[in-house]
């Protein structure tokens, strides 16, 4: 997924703990993310693929990268108001009908504090079904379903659609990508085994040969 501002739950199938790049930094003796300066580097849910592309491009990720980090919101729920604003006033016209309307009795205000799920198939499943969700016009977000409008991006939605492992792969590279973005080690931070705690030097050491591993599998892709 690319990181959504609405947050998946999970992001499925890592390709395993000695394989997978843990990319969640925090530095010794620096300061966490603002709330400010984490949302300017997330697309918002509205934005259209031509935003995604150039946003994500700049962070060397193609438009594969992009349609298959999208598939993170193939699990989780949503907030109404990242959505409401196909809705109301007017229902943007590239929304199935049947689910605009259901969607509508979830979120009935602009304004709702209610929540739903982003994948109407299978929200609690890691799988492809959310592409299918696309193809039929039922993506929750302007940046979901532009995807499939989008012709620079609406094969790669219809390749994921129909070969779940196919999306598997592409999402498990995008997501090797994405945890190489800035990483602090050494002397600059610490790859936290939690993320509330600082690490024990046993943590540090093995963290440190995950990361190895994993840059070195990266170039070898």
């Amino acid at each position: 997924m690319y990181l959504s501002r609405t947050t998946p739950l999970v992001f499925g199938p890592c390709v395993g703990e000695d394989d997978c790049i843990l990319g969640a930094c925090a530095s010794r003796g620096l300061s966490f993310a603002t709330r400010n300066a984490t949302l300017a580097n997330l697309p918002p849910p509205t934005a259209n693929t031509t935003r995604l592309l150039i946003d994500l491009g700049c962070k060397n990720f193609y438009a594969t990268d992009v349609v298959a980090l999208s598939g993170g919101h193939t699990i989780g729920i949503s907030h109404c108001t990242s959505s409401t604003s196909r809705l109301y006033p007017i229902q943007d016209p590239t929304m199935d009908k049947t689910f605009a309307n259901n969607l509508k009795g979830t979120c009935p205000t602009a304004n709702s504090t209610n929540n739903t799920v982003v994948d109407i198939r299978s929200p609690n499943l890691f799988d492809n079904r959310y592409y299918v969700d696309l193809m039929n016009r039922q993506g929750l977000f302007t940046s979901n379903q532009d995807l499939y409008t989008d012709r620079r991006t609406r094969d790669i939605v219809t390749g994921f659609a129909v070969n779940q492992s196919l999306f598997f792969e592409k999402f498990v590279f995008a997501m090797i990508k994405m945890c190489q973005l800035s990483v602090l080690t050494g002397t600059q931070g610490e790859i936290r085994a939690n993320c509330s705690a600082r690490n024990t030097n046993n943590n540090n050491n093995y963290l440190g040969s995950v990361v190895d591993e994993g840059f070195e599998a990266v170039s070898q892709l």
